[in-house]
């Protein structure tokens, strides 16, 4: 067990040397799907800014229902017109062979909508936003390190961890500043 456990290890973080001179492929998908992130980074934002300015008014359960409650509307509209009405998904398959934690996937979404709603009227956007943007990328690097729920597998590479590194100082910066 001791071994299979430091095989683990060791395959979640390679030590390389940078590639300086790595060459990136451009292609119009690679755009699109950078401006789309930005996209859903401007989204994030914006929805904790809109949803802790509500909270001030009401109350963050109910800011944080709201904000579920209308982007589910929108979310049902999308589903329904990307999947002709739920037809083209086989349904049966789909519960026989989707893992059981892969069902719950808003309870994440919940959580995070609730506590940002609940944070940034006194915290500020540009923390609050700092800290969890900090947050996703050292959660989704050690997914990715150790291949979590189904991921693709990409050790934790030197240049990987001094990203994240430059990023806690950044929100140091901005939270201090």
């Amino acid at each position: 067990m001791k071994t299979q456990f430091l095989n683990t290890l060791r395959s979640a973080v390679r030590i390389e040397r940078p590639k300086l001179n790595a060459q990136v492929e451009y292609d119009k998908k690679l755009a699109l799907d950078i401006f789309l992130l930005m996209i859903a980074g401007a989204c994030t934002s914006l929805q904790g800014i809109v949803n802790g300015s509500l909270s001030m008014h009401v109350s963050g359960s109910f800011a944080s229902w709201l904000s579920f409650g209308v982007g589910s509307f929108v979310l049902a509209i999308f589903f329904l017109v990307d999947t002709r009405g739920g037809k083209s998904i086989n349904w049966k398959s789909a519960a026989k062979t989707a893992p059981w934690w892969s069902w719950f996937g808003g309870v994440p979404g919940a959580a995070f909508v609730l506590i940002i709603t609940l944070i940034i009227p006194y915290r500020g956007a540009a923390v609050v936003s700092g800290i969890t943007i900090c947050s996703q990328m050292f959660v989704s690097l050690l997914v990715d390190s150790f291949a979590f729920f189904g991921c693709v597998h990409r050790p934790a590479t030197i240049p990987r961890l001094f990203g994240i590194a430059l990023m806690v100082a950044g929100v140091l910066m901005v939270a201090l500043g």
